[in-house]
């Protein structure tokens, strides 16, 4: 098989050419590719024409190949040489031409080595020279045809055929070079065309289309680019959303033109604006001077508190959210972010500066960690379920269980905490439920206690429940009234519709609803009311101070007395000591569950171990 790339290396002599000197490569490669076939055919033909007793011409073949391969030789050593190298080699060929013709008598192949010539000539400098080299030789050959006795070099049918032969050459080379030059300008045309259009894509990315404004990607260079100080003011205007679905798009478009030429008059050399997205802004500080960030922040607050900005007679005041963040690093804008919406959390309408969290780095650093870990688990069969009893307080016995989520990560049991926000992230919220209620369905089919599943958000939006439930109560024969489904208060507020839809057809196939957390949230009647639940459970926060704390038992006795007129049983949730467990009994609460029974356990108790937790408990036998 043929080397090309070996071939091209032979040809090139190992030389370097740039981009600009591709036509000097190819005509380099080309006077080399003609040398070497000029040595071996000079070669070959001396070798025949002795054999043929020929020796004056073999003389003059040979003299002519060896002279090609010593011209190949020198061009080897120097590319530079190209110029002169092709200008000899093409005078010899039509030396060795002439000669030929002169010489060689009867020769029908000796006009040959002029259409070489004329080719060569025209391939290596081009149509002028070629056209100079087609002239030469017609010349040449009409002068040895009038020279006395013409039929001694050149009879007239030669002649006829050689003109012919040769006009047809010129004219096909020369009009193949327009057409390659003609093709390069278009090229040249469509490269530039290209290069505009490449100039207004790559401005179009890197602008906003709006207000004309640099965007997050130049900021990003900017940022990485500068080796000098920096400080960078991230801005957010306030409730512009409401703006938008008050006043429309095209409003809201207007004014963000009008807040983008007002901020503009704030730039200087040193600092630069951006329109990162939507209602964000940014202004990038390099070498800052001394509270020249806070100063800025102050400016921008003052200007738009003091002025009405508005388009087609609706005035509005635009206020902003500004984030300040000093260090430059890699999370710079995620830092500013990440401090704009503390900023939103907390209501306050200043600019604050970012401070390294140390806690939220460890979070995110966690959620990133359990991201890509927690698919792993699941195909490893290491999201596991681990139950918490909750016990009757007549009864003082277990008479349902919570189905609480765990993961195993190189043996150590994981809390529900540490990876629940990176599954909500990732999307696969239904999937860790979906393995809770198969492995809990699976243990609650051996016995005859009741159990509740906690419930997400996202469950509920991805509409499988009622499908998946039904499914693997039939398959582990579970009764639908032992099956609880805990969810938060505020759970259906994101898509009411949906979820009370979901809620209804679950109640109306047996499942319990149970209300979690309830208290934690700005408890309303009217939701407790849309989800007719059958138990509530008080929220933590006014269990655990019950012994401590007035206002949270007053707090759990109108839970209670509400729940009582609702028919709808309570359970009191991080009972952890006897005297919470005491109160709790007083206040009426139906239930218990917490640290002061059971911990989460692996496994359920079994019915027949199922006695009152007082005997369990010596202390409280008095």
């Amino acid at each position: 098989m043929i080397n090309i790339n070996k071939i091209e290396q032979i040809l090139t002599s190992n030389h370097l050419f740039s981009k600009d000197e591709f036509s000097l490569k190819y005509k380099f490669m080309l006077v080399n590719s003609i040398l070497l076939a000029g040595f071996f055919i000079g070669f070959g033909a001396g070798v025949v024409r002795i054999v043929t007793d020929f020796y004056l011409i073999a003389v003059i073949d040979i003299i002519f190949s060896f002279s090609l391969f010593a011209l190949f030789l020198s061009l080897r050593k120097k590319k530079t040489a190209f110029n002169l190298v092709s200008k000899i080699a093409l005078f010899l060929t039509f030396i060795l031409a002439t000669t030929i013709v002169i010489l060689a008598k009867d020769d029908q192949s000796k006009l040959l080595w002029f259409a070489l010539f004329i080719a060569s000539t025209f391939l290596v400098k081009g149509h002028k020279s070629g056209t100079f080299a087609y002239i030469l030789t017609i010349f040449t050959l009409v002068t040895l045809y009038i020279l006395p006795n013409p039929e001694i070099y050149l009879n007239q049918k030669e002649l006829a055929l050689a003109i012919a032969a040769y006009s047809c050459f010129a004219l096909f080379f020369t009009f193949s070079e327009m057409q390659q030059e003609k093709n390069i300008n278009n090229i040249n045309l469509s490269s530039k065309e290209i290069k505009i259009q490449k100039k207004l894509i790559q401005h179009q990315l890197r602008t906003n289309q709006l207000t004309s404004l640099t965007n997050s990607i130049v900021l990003n260079e900017d940022i990485k680019n500068t080796t000098k100080d920096i400080s960078y003011l991230a801005l957010d205007i306030d409730d512009f959303d409401i703006i938008i679905n008050e006043f429309g798009e095209n409003y809201s478009e207007h004014i963000l033109l009008k807040v983008a030429k007002i901020l503009q008059n704030l730039t200087s050399q040193s600092v630069t604006l951006y329109h990162v997205e939507n209602s964000k802004f940014a202004f990038l500080i390099v070498n800052p001077t001394l509270q020249q960030d806070i100063k800025l922040a102050t400016v921008i607050k003052s200007i738009f508190e003091n002025l009405k900005v508005g388009y087609r007679e609706i005035e509005i005041t635009v206020n902003f959210k500004i984030a300040i963040v000093r260090e430059k690093s890699s999370k710079t804008i995620s830092n500013a972010n990440i401090t704009l919406s503390d900023i939103k959390s907390s209501g306050e309408n200043i600019y604050t500066l970012y401070k390294r969290d140390k806690k939220r780095e460890q979070t995110q650093k966690n959620n990133i960690y359990w991201a890509k870990r927690l698919g792993e688990l699941m195909r490893e069969n290491n999201i596991i379920v681990y139950y918490q009893p909750i016990v009757d307080n007549h009864s003082q016995k277990i008479v349902k269980y919570e189905c609480l989520v765990r993961a195993v990560d190189k043996d150590v049991i994981i809390s529900p905490y540490l990876f629940l926000t990176a599954a909500k992230s990732k999307g696969i919220l239904k999937n860790i439920t979906k393995i809770v209620i198969d492995k809990s369905f699976l243990e609650f089919s051996q016995n005859s206690y009741k159990f509740s599943i906690n419930i997400t958000e996202q469950d509920l939006s991805e509409n499988y429940l009622v499908d998946f439930l039904t499914f693997k109560t039939k398959q582990y024969n579970i009764d639908p009234k032992r099956v609880f489904l805990e969810v938060l208060e505020n759970i259906n507020s994101q898509d009411s519709y949906n979820a009370n839809a979901q809620f209804k057809e679950l109640k109306k196939l047996g499942f319990g609803l149970s209300i979690d957390d309830f208290g934690a949230e700005a408890s309303n009647l009217s939701r407790l009311l849309t989800l007719k639940a059958d138990i509530i459970k008080i929220d933590a926060q006014f269990i655990k101070n019950l012994d401590t704390d007035e206002n949270s038992v007053k707090i759990v006795e109108t839970i209670v007395t509400l729940a009582k007129k609702m028919n709808t049983k309570t359970i009191a949730e991080f009972v952890h000591n006897e005297e919470i467990y005491n109160i709790v009994k007083k206040l009426g609460v139906d239930y218990s569950q917490g640290y002061y029974f059971s911990q989460p356990l692996p496994q359920v108790e079994k019915e027949e171990k199922n006695t009152k937790f007082l005997l369990k408990h010596p202390s409280l036998n008095h």
